[in-house]
């Protein structure tokens, strides 16, 4: 079995369209002995010709992926710096010419190689996938929920949990194994390792390569076959962006990289120019190091032999902006830009957040984020953002608004359109954390229409405790009989709840709701609640109830005709600006 690794790399632009389109090769012409030339980049933003010679044609399982019916032509390279680097991550997509007929894109080599062994990915297949490259960017619904019922991402969002991508549907791609590619890279600044674990399991691989920032003064390669390009992920005060060379150009239309991005299908990203500064020789994989100079276009189909985009074209991005308080002394404001994808906007989001806090809050001792914000949708009223943090953890906060992002863009009713993230973190180095010691009632019997008084002990981190009071209405259309107080914050009384189908939404407007009513970890809330069957349920549809009552519900079977088992029949609310943990319950009696 043989390790294949993409020749992924760099960015590009110029302004020179390639004027004359050449002819193509068949696979089936193409023999072992013979020899050719290949146009890259290796310095600055000037294509430069390589040789090769074909050592033979991989057919039926061969391919950046191995996949049935593709087929590799290898290839024996030589010049530039190839003797010492071998093929490097950022060639792929290099054109390929016999007696100057166009065979493919360069796009495969092997890691550990000794000599400039590499695969071309045939430009008929490249063709076949990307010849229907969209002029705009497809608004279809992406019904992208077969196996993911909306209650489980709701519930996992308002718990503050992202369901990993890596078993999310169509997104199970696993670690890279033996006989299969090896991960794509992202290049950017390093990354810390808690923000790299939540790509766990998913095919890349962070590359820190010191990108420099857009509208570079560097010499931008022609807009032409050899010339390489960069695509954006994140733009603005971080930068991730993957890149690699142009293949073929037809009008406005050029065709990249040999092999996918993510095969996403239909993706709408920016297209930039960039300027190669330089490479970097490694045993593993060599590199080209590039600057991305200025946006040309759009990326619009993202396929397993290649990625279209269309020149002039441009990308839409979710804006996201990112206030810092740093204990009231200093206040950070970031700008960023985010790929707009379902799956991926969610991913991104929490990576830029968790990033951000990593590089401006302290990494040891005690402290505590509080973040307030929005998400603004069209169409729809904004989402309202707030959650508390006591730990050593930024990756919570991260998560807690990841999960937010991944239950809008991963409804199955409606694309959303977000017109923008706000948030502002404030850092206190101190643990702010609260626990519940302790809940008493002045009587174990109450009457319907009696307001019944709640006493709440709590417990800060130095031991110190103080009482607080509830008063909860018992309403006179209680039943006689059995009820229970459940006192907790917010994520642990949704968390006592097993029965994820309770939470239903019959659209977008459903999620908008239930996220905006969702309990938080900074309340102690009071719930008095009863067995009364026979009351249904859907979503948060019924007066009175609060999402949360998915904590205090039981199914019959059937999610659409849920029976209410448990209903909150009283509740009551205390808001404190530090985290709460605990839950408790009593047992009283309703006359």
């Amino acid at each position: 079995m043989k390790t294949w690794i993409r020749v992924f790399g760099c960015f590009l632009l110029g302004m020179v369209i390639y004027a004359q389109a050449p002819s193509f090769m068949p696979l089936n012409e193409v023999k072992p002995g013979m020899s050719g030339q290949g146009r890259t980049v290796f310095q600055g933003g000037k294509i430069e010709k390589f040789n090769f010679e074909v050592l033979g044609v991989m057919r039926n399982g061969g391919g950046p992926l191995g996949a049935p019916g593709r087929s590799l032509i290898l290839v024996k390279a030589s010049g530039g710096p190839l003797a010492d680097t071998g093929i490097l991550a950022g060639m792929s997509g290099s054109p390929c010419y016999i007696d100057g007929r166009l065979i493919g894109a360069l796009s495969v080599g092997f890691p550990f190689e000794k000599e400039a062994i590499g695969g071309i990915t045939p430009i008929g297949e490249m063709i076949d996938e990307l010849q229907d490259i969209p002029d705009a960017p497809s608004l279809r619904t992406p019904l992208i929920l077969p196996k993911l019922a909306p209650p489980t991402v709701l519930k996992s969002a308002m718990l503050g949990r992202m369901i990993p991508v890596s078993q999310l549907p169509g997104m199970e791609l696993g670690a890279p194994e033996e006989g299969k590619a090896l991960p794509l890279p992202i290049y950017g600044p390093e990354l810390d390792p808690e923000v790299k674990a939540l790509w766990d399991g998913l095919p890349f691989r962070f590359m820190a390569t010191g990108l420099a920032a857009s509208n570079s003064t560097g010499e931008a390669s022609p807009l032409e076959p050899g010339g390489m390009v960069a695509i954006s992920l994140v733009r603005g005060d971080l930068d991730l962006g993957v890149g690699g060379t142009i293949t073929y150009v037809s009008g406005k239309r050029i065709f990249l990289f040999g092999h996918q991005l993510m095969n996403l299908g239909a993706v709408d990203l920016p297209l930039w120019s960039a300027t190669v500064s330089g490479w970097v020789s490694s045993y593993s994989a060599s590199m080209k190091l590039a600057i991305p100079v200025s946006p040309i276009g759009a990326a619009r189909l993202d396929r397993s032999t290649g990625v279209g985009a269309v020149l002039g074209a441009e990308a839409r991005m979710v804006p996201l902006r990112v206030g810092l308080n740093l204990g009231g002394k200093r206040n950070l404001n970031f700008k960023f830009d985010i790929m707009d994808h379902p799956v991926l906007t969610p991913l991104l989001t929490a990576t830029v957040v968790a990033q951000t806090l990593n590089s401006h809050v302290r990494g040891l001792g005690v402290q505590s984020l509080a973040m307030q914000g929005n998400i603004k949708l069209a169409g729809y009223p904004a989402i309202q953002i707030e959650n508390m943090v006591a730990d050593l953890n930024p990756s919570r906060i991260a998560q807690y608004v990841g999960a937010i992002v991944q239950a809008i863009t991963m409804n199955p009713f409606d694309r959303p359109v977000i017109e923008g993230i706000s948030l502002t973190i404030k850092a206190e180095e101190r643990l702010d954390l609260t626990a519940i010691a302790g809940v008493r009632i002045l009587k174990a019997r109450v009457k319907r229409g009696e307001v019944l008084p709640v006493l709440v002990t709590l417990q800060n981190i130095q031991g110190v405790r103080e009482t607080a009071t509830f008063n909860v209405n018992v309403p006179p259309s209680a039943a006689p009989g059995k009820a229970t107080l459940l006192v907790g914050d917010g994520l642990s009384l949704l968390n006592s709840d097993p029965d994820q189908r309770a939470i239903e939404v019959s659209d977008l407007g459903d999620i908008v709701r239930l996220l905006n009513n969702a309990l938080r970890n900074n309340h102690v809330y009071s719930l008095l609640v009863q067995n009364q069957p026979g009351a249904g349920l859907r979503g948060s549809r019924i007066e009175g109830v609060p999402p949360t009552v998915a904590s205090l519900i039981e199914s019959g079977g059937d999610s659409t005709t849920n029976q209410l088992q448990r209903r909150i029949i009283g509740r009551a609310v205390l808001p404190l600006e530090r985290e709460v943990l605990g839950m408790m319950s009593l047992e009283l009696e309703i006359e």
